[in-house]
């Protein structure tokens, strides 16, 4: 099984750890495919440690470790923002009302527009329906 250890990525505070959170949420089905069977439960046991972590950098840095044994080169940088993972901008004064979904445990900063969508995106890391937020 994976060895989670907490503060061994080197991250770079809450800020980071969100956005390598709501990445891994946007992404997962793609980080399920590179992982097999057999690696599986122990996939699911550093994302059962991911959705209960305060300090979520040890359970990332297991995923990075458990991606790059699939055969992952960059590990979990294969799936983050400069691999093409983008979102919302953050909303700023004088842009119009913006609202999206967003994390339903607001545990990381995963953003899917609302606008034409009444129905809520999954969390894929959480299982659970993302919650509608104005964010201007």
């Amino acid at each position: 099984m994976a060895e989670i250890r907490t503060g061994d990525s080197g991250g770079d505070g809450d800020g980071g750890s969100r956005a390598v959170r709501s990445d891994i949420c946007a992404r997962l089905d793609e980080i399920r495919g590179f992982v097999p069977a057999e690696r599986r439960p122990e996939l699911e046991e550093i994302l059962g440690a991911l959705r209960g972590s305060d300090d979520p950098a040890g359970p990332q840095a297991a995923l990075h470790r458990l991606l790059r044994r699939c055969g992952v080169a960059t590990g979990l940088r294969a799936f983050t923002r400069g691999a093409g993972i983008g979102g919302l901008p953050a909303a700023v004064e004088g842009h119009p009302v913006v609202e999206a979904y967003v994390c339903p445990e607001d545990r990381c900063d995963r953003r899917a527009p609302a606008r034409n969508q009444p129905v809520p995106e999954t969390c894929r890391l959480y299982g659970e329906p993302m919650r509608r937020r104005r964010l201007s």
